[in-house]
């Protein structure tokens, strides 16, 4: 939704109501209080306002459920015995009731989601972001170059009831969707694309990071799944799909991955062999290389002096970059037009090779013909930059054509089958959700780090990968969207704060063995659960150790294992805390980076959505190319794996379809 620009305090009343906004300034307070080495507080910042600023520019449903979330936390006192709700307790019983939740109980969820919008909003400050030493500066200082430009089409240029016809139509511009168009585009056959969201370029990727999340991102990053602890699933909106604002990170999915699905599903064509040249044509297109040394920044030669340190080996990331300046800036679209996502890279070539893409266009209904699928319905969205509805319908969209391609992802696929009554055979679309779990952590040293100074996911060690399932990946962690992982509130969280440029921090990832579900609420919403289990919870907190074993032979002076239990260990005899305390997995503070498997690809129709070679087992001439079906995690992440999959569905689409041979990547 379009923001005025001078956002008043009677706005954020209107925007959000008054109670909402009087419970976020008291919360807002209690969590950033004035004074201590920081001294500016979130009164100061203007917290509250600029918080209600972000959430008056989000998608209806979501602003209902932060309303929701803000009235949880008034009322929350009550349910813990105060005579009083949040609001109308002194001073100092807030900030004690606040640092309990901290600690533990079934207010910690609400306090997360607060204390994440408080302190993006307050690293905002131009004030707080000068006494932390944070400038959005890039390590190389050359001037960005251009990339190439798209002409998709969308509101006003398309309006009203329109027919178009193509031999296969592509919903989603993803990691999936933008290869599936590129391959079929150059072997001649006609293809269109639908988006559902805008076209973002390199002018959009300037703007400050709370924009951005609101407009790149699907209900601007607040897609969650819940459980117990809720796991945030940020998914990217727009042409390009989530390869907009992810690292950019590209790993081959392990050879021993690749046998147990060729073996364990029937994926006939998984082998190593005969995936290794689908890999190889992926990351000739995508310029896929090392990051350089020039780029690596302080946080990831901190990580590896701990790594040499101990004997652990590690090494620069392989990424999908050309041109890059170490902005560290990727999650929020890259500035350099140097990170070669989808809207960069296949889908400029699927466009010169005639694909038409459509750019606010919301797949709704798959047509059918004599058993097949024949084509989609869609619905024509308005201007989500100037419109005060971006969800109004300006139209609708028929695309008729010989086969459909679904790219939605690992969350929006199931619903799309489910919707059209495509998930009944086996029961197991939208089930099997597999997040990837990952969490951080932080250290801080002596010296100045400037952690997020350079590339954004530079450097990995992947020494525990076959035994426990673990990938670490330093992690560059810009203020608006890491320092709310800093623990505490109040005058430790300040003091925290006020150390930032003393930061390193690393990501670690457990190849999952939980599972979550997605399906569609009464009402249309859709609804996300995952629950992390005992295993998958025991692994990441051996790795939280090892991690904090890896900063304290860097040199650090204390690291925060980020478990709830643990705010801090000051030395390398304390982190046997961590394992050895029985914590739970509601005390990790978890994140599902990349959602995979509810649409799994496999022979047997019972327990599959598509068979080995991407097309549904419920309905011919509908085929799936995206992270839904791969069965199961990786280990890595996994954009390579889904855009080599992509690739060897497109192969077999093509000759099935007689299109002459693909040309040199």
């Amino acid at each position: 939704m379009p923001l005025p620009p001078d956002f008043t305090p009677e706005s954020a009343r209107a925007a959000i109501g008054g109670s909402a906004l009087r419970t976020l300034e008291r919360a807002a307070e209690t969590i950033l209080p004035r004074g201590g080495s920081l001294e500016p507080g979130a009164a100061d910042a203007g917290v509250a306002i600029s918080v209600a600023r972000n959430i008056a520019g989000l998608p209806r449903s979501t602003r209902a459920a932060l309303r929701m979330m803000i009235a949880a936390w008034e009322w929350a006192p009550l349910a813990s015995g105060h005579g009083r709700t949040f609001s109308r307790l002194s001073e100092s019983q807030r900030a004690t009731f606040t640092e309990r939740a901290a600690a533990s109980g079934w207010q910690r969820g609400l306090l997360v989601m607060l204390k994440t919008l408080c302190v993006s909003a307050y690293t905002a400050s131009p004030e707080v972001a000068r006494a932390i030493g944070f400038t959005e500066s890039c390590l190389d200082e050359s001037p960005p170059r251009t990339g190439p430009r798209l002409r998709p089409i969308a509101w006003p240029a398309i309006t009203g009831d329109v027919t178009v016809r193509a031999d296969v139509v592509v919903i989603g511009s993803g990691a999936g969707g933008a290869v599936v168009a590129k391959e079929l585009a150059e072997r001649g056959i006609s293809v269109i694309v639908l988006e559902e969201g805008g076209y973002f370029t390199q002018e959009d990727f300037r703007a400050p990071i709370a924009e951005r999340m609101r407009t790149l991102y699907r209900d601007g990053g607040m897609t969650v799944a819940l459980g117990r602890p809720p796991v945030p699933v940020p998914i990217g909106k727009g042409i390009g799909g989530t390869t907009l604002v992810n690292s950019g990170t590209c790993f081959r999915a392990p050879d021993g991955v690749l046998r147990e699905w060729e073996s364990k599903w029937g994926i006939e064509g998984a082998s190593p062999a005969a995936m290794a040249p689908l890999f190889d044509r992926v990351e000739q297109t995508l310029h896929v290389m090392p990051v350089p040394e020039a780029l690596l920044g302080e946080n990831a030669r901190v990580f590896r002096r701990g790594l040499q340190s101990l004997g652990l080996h590690g090494e620069p990331i392989r990424r999908n970059i050309d041109g890059c300046r170490g902005c560290g800036v990727c999650a929020f679209g890259c500035p350099s037009d140097a990170k070669q996502a989808m809207h960069l890279s296949y889908l400029p070539r699927a466009e010169v090779a005639g694909a038409v893409i459509y750019a606010r266009c919301r797949a709704r209904r798959i047509l059918r013909q004599n058993g097949r699928a024949a084509g989609v319905e869609a619905e024509i969205l308005a201007d989500a930059r100037s419109d005060p509805d971006p969800e109004r319908v300006r139209g609708r969209l028929t695309v008729r054509a010989e086969r459909v391609v679904l790219a939605a992802g690992a969350i929006h696929t199931p619903l799309f089958l489910m919707d059209n009554g495509l998930a009944s055979r086996g029961g197991h679309v939208g089930r099997e959700l597999r997040v990837h779990p990952a969490v951080g952590v932080t250290a801080v040293f002596d010296e100045d780090v400037f952690g997020w100074r350079g590339t954004l996911q530079p450097f990995f060690m992947d020494e525990f990968r076959e035994s426990h399932g673990l990938m670490f990946e330093v992690t560059s962690p810009l203020p608006g969207a890491s320092a709310s992982a800093l623990p505490g509130v109040g005058a430790a969280l300040k003091e925290a704060l006020a150390d930032y440029r003393k930061v390193a921090s690393v990501g670690l990832f457990v190849a999952d063995s939980s599972t979550g579900r997605v399906r569609r609420l009464p009402g249309g919403a859709p609804l996300v659960t995952y629950a992390l289990n005992a295993e998958d919870t025991r692994r990441l907190l051996q790795g939280i150790a090892m991690a904090a074993k890896i900063f304290f032979a860097a040199g650090a002076r204390r690291v925060h294992p980020g478990v709830a239990e643990i705010p801090e260990i000051s030395n390398p005899g304390e982190i046997a805390r961590v394992t050895e305390g029985g914590w739970k997995a509601s005390s990790l503070p978890i994140v599902g980076f990349h959602p995979l498997g509810t649409a799994r690809m496999g022979r047997d129709p019972q327990t599959c959505a598509v068979d080995p070679w991407g097309e549904s087992h419920a309905l011919p001439g509908l085929f799936v190319a995206d992270g839904s079906i791969l069965p199961g995690c990786p280990g890595v992440n996994p954009q390579i794996t889904i855009m080599a999959m992509a690739t060897r569905i497109s192969a077999r689409l093509a000759e099935r379809m007689g299109a002459h041979a693909a040309p040199a990547p």
